[in-house]
């Protein structure tokens, strides 16, 4: 069974919503959505997205997440200086 209304603590405060701006994960989160809105890593939208989805479900950042999304990042910006793409040595043409 529930409280009473005298167990109850209340005030005639208002409540003031949280600043989430603030919170360490909304950031993560934030970083998250500017990396996928800058188009260099769309090859890992799905890995983003869930990583996003775990952070702002649990509001906790871990090490593994951060170092998973700084290796993204850090792929994409060599994908735009060319330095990722690869050529592939062992296709050869078939000579007739």
């Amino acid at each position: 069974m529930g409280k009473t209304l005298d167990e109850l603590n209340l005030t005639d405060e208002p409540l003031e919503p949280e600043d989430l701006r603030d919170a360490d994960w909304y950031r993560f989160s934030t970083e998250i959505t500017d990396l996928l809105h800058a188009g260099r890593c769309n090859w890992a939208f799905d890995t983003l997205t869930d990583i996003q989805a775990t952070v702002e479900r649990t509001r906790r950042v871990t090490d593994g997440q951060r170092r998973a999304v700084a290796n993204i990042e850090a792929a994409g910006n060599r994908r735009d200086d060319g330095l990722a793409r690869r050529r592939y040595e062992g296709f050869q043409r078939r000579r007739r």
